[in-house]
């Protein structure tokens, strides 16, 4: 998969932008696909560039001209919605100006922590100086978040900053079909997160002056 699209509301499944191993780009939700062609493509210099502008209406209209493919062994199970709720997320996360939260990286990758191979996203704040007590040295640190796509079916937040010492760790349960409601309140938290690690940023009145000067 190389573009996530959105959930379709009427079958709630995803669309995605994908690539075979002839190297074409698909467009799919898991029962039918047609190829698709990216509204930019820059060659220069060996390196492709592609840019897609597909919205879930446009999306759909595409597959609508496609029969799908009925089959029992489909993998729509909630281990499949978890890795989508994973990827709903990713996209409000890279839909919010780093400047205005405070990111400085946005990674999605796969998991290794439990050797599942499901889908994660990593949040990596930016670097400030912070005062942990009057009389000692500023120390520089950031805040780090993940959220996890287990293989039980559920979604684990982690959170920590590495020098204020808040934490957060919390597992939800993910609703089939819901992923971008529920991607919504996963966002809802993570800006709690920020907001709290901010907020106790600005507890020492010599810190306002910090923030000033990063």
């Amino acid at each position: 998969m190389v573009h996530y699209i959105g959930i379709d509301p009427g079958n709630k499944l995803p669309l995605m932008i994908t690539l075979d191993s002839r190297g074409r780009h698909w467009l799919t939700d898991g029962t039918r696909s047609t190829v698709v062609y990216p509204t930019v493509r820059d060659n220069t210099g060996g390196a492709v560039t592609f840019t897609y502008d597909y919205t879930v209406d446009r999306a759909t209209s595409l597959l609508s001209t496609v029969d799908p493919i009925k089959s029992d062994e489909l993998p729509y199970n909630p281990l499949i919605y978890v890795n989508w709720l994973i990827l709903a997320l990713y996209r409000l996360v890279q839909s919010h100006p780093y400047g205005t939260l405070g990111i400085a990286r946005t990674v999605l990758d796969h998991d290794c922590l439990f050797d599942s191979n499901q889908l994660r996203v990593k949040i990596q704040g930016v670097d400030k100086l912070y005062v942990v007590k009057r009389l000692l040295p500023r120390r520089r640190g950031n805040f780090l978040i993940e959220i996890i796509a287990r293989d039980n079916e559920q979604v684990m937040i982690v959170a920590e900053h590495t020098i204020l010492g808040l934490v957060l760790n919390k597992t939800l349960e993910v609703e089939l079909g819901a992923a971008e409601t529920q991607a919504k309140e996963i966002m809802a938290e993570i800006l709690d997160f920020i907001w709290e690690c901010n907020a106790e940023k600005q507890r020492d009145p010599k810190t306002d002056q910090d923030s000033r000067d990063d």
